[in-house]
């Protein structure tokens, strides 16, 4: 069966949010006094739930960790939400996806409130089909905003991709029975090593090479 439904990760697969994000943890960890983080560190916390990544780069309780997610998301809603940038060619993928009749959907562990907004500002709406984020409480799972996303598409495990650039998306997608395609023009995946340990459909350098990795997915 062919493809029919693309459900895409928003941080570092549909837009580079790379700079607001490390903006926020850094005002985070500075407000709570925290030690300083790395380069590495920081865009570590693309991705994940905030308080799982605070508890594991910043070596924070669980009560600390959620004053920390909560400092991050007043500074972050204050406008650091917005600096972001599109990837290059993206709007064009989902323009080619669409007028191949495919219905687009995000899956993403960014909390709603911060996702649909972003996907206004830069344009994407117009593209997408349904838009599921977390709570402030960072639930959903990502299987399971993936299996919302698909069933909101009207879609099926057969004729759904998932299209992310962290191992979190990738097991997000294999619990959720759907192909797994990995760009490594994010912040997560760099080579074709870094998938060894998930099933993938193809690996994509940039957004352009996503349309022909789907067209051949049989």
């Amino acid at each position: 069966m062919k493809i029919k439904n693309v459900i895409f990760d928003l941080d570092g697969t549909l837009l580079n949010t790379g700079s607001g994000i490390t903006e926020s943890v850094e005002y985070a960890v500075k407000t709570l006094g925290l030690r300083e983080l790395s380069r590495s560190e920081l865009l570590a916390f693309i991705g994940p739930p905030l308080t799982k990544s605070f508890a594991d780069i910043c070596g924070c309780s669980k009560e600390e960790a959620a004053r920390a997610t909560t400092v991050f998301r007043e500074f972050y809603s204050r406008g650091a939400v917005f600096h972001a940038e599109h990837y290059e060619g993206m709007p064009k993928l989902c323009e080619s996806l669409c007028a191949s009749g495919m219905k687009l959907g995000i899956a993403t562990n960014k909390p709603q409130r911060f996702a649909v907004p972003l996907t206004e500002k830069f344009g994407l709406d117009k593209y997408l089909t349904a838009v599921f984020g977390a709570n402030d409480e960072g639930t959903p799972t990502k299987t399971e905003l993936i299996k919302l996303c698909m069933e909101k598409l009207g879609g099926s495990p057969a004729d759904t991709v998932m299209v992310g650039d962290t191992i979190n998306d990738a097991v997000g997608a294999e619990g959720a029975g759907v192909g797994f395609i990995a760009v490594t023009y994010g912040f997560g995946f760099r080579r074709p090593e870094d998938t060894a340990d998930c099933p993938c459909a193809g690996m994509a350098d940039a957004p352009a090479q996503i349309y022909d990795i789907i067209r051949n997915i049989r």
